[in-house]
């Protein structure tokens, strides 16, 4: 699983919660993950490795590996040497209501997974070793993209309880922002799902994984 989004949507209480589930405080704008680079003037930023979760939920059990990674801007290409050099199978980009309201947080929310989006239609992938370009090359893809709306205590209005209990979520104008992007990742072939999630107090997250996994 690869996690990705810009900064402040909440990749890294998510990473923490699903390595030990329970109540999560709130992570500062200090405390938002960045990395170092190999040398310190020039050269790529070191990639954190993966770590081992297990999932459940109503029984179902999963273990998935997955990375904290930065989101800001500089970081982006980070996100595809992840994706690429470990294979991801499933994806999660998460965004929050800001992407919605608009300003330069929203729209760097919407431009990140534009540039997700766009690599992996043209297939302009970014490798860590020469084994992974050899093994996976043009012809690699996730399996299926998941747009996670976070923070959802925030936005969870009537209208959203009511798609909710529906089964029809990606119709919350949450997901507006984001729909042309939508469109072209199934023009292109790659599956899509959307969920809401609020990772803070653990609501909806372990289903959400796992009907990712299960796609």
């Amino acid at each position: 699983v690869g996690v990705y989004g810009a900064p402040m949507v909440g990749k890294t209480t998510l990473d923490r919660y699903l390595t030990t589930p329970g109540e999560m405080e709130e992570i500062s704008e200090d405390d938002r993950t960045t990395h170092d680079k190999i040398f310190k003037i020039i050269g790529a930023y070191r990639m954190p490795k993966p770590t081992r979760k297990r999932i459940g939920w109503n029984g179902e059990k999963r273990v998935v590996f997955s990375s904290d990674l930065g989101g800001q801007e500089r970081f982006w290409n980070l996100w595809i040497e992840d994706m690429c050099t470990r294979g991801v199978e499933a994806v999660v980009y998460m965004f929050d209501e800001r992407a919605f309201k608009g300003g330069d947080d929203g729209l760097q929310q919407i431009a990140g997974f534009r540039f997700l989006v766009d690599r992996l239609i043209a297939r302009e992938y970014r490798y860590r070793n020469l084994w992974a370009r050899i093994k996976r090359g043009k012809r690699y893809h996730p399996r299926v993209v998941m747009l996670v709306a976070n923070k959802a205590d925030r936005f969870f209005d009537e209208m959203a309880s009511k798609l909710w209990h529906d089964g029809r979520i990606g119709e919350h104008k949450v997901f507006d922002p984001f729909r042309d992007d939508l469109i072209r990742l199934q023009k292109a072939g790659i599956p899509s799902k959307r969920s809401f999630m609020a990772t803070r107090i653990g609501w909806n997250v372990e289903k959400t994984m796992l009907d990712l996994l299960t796609s």
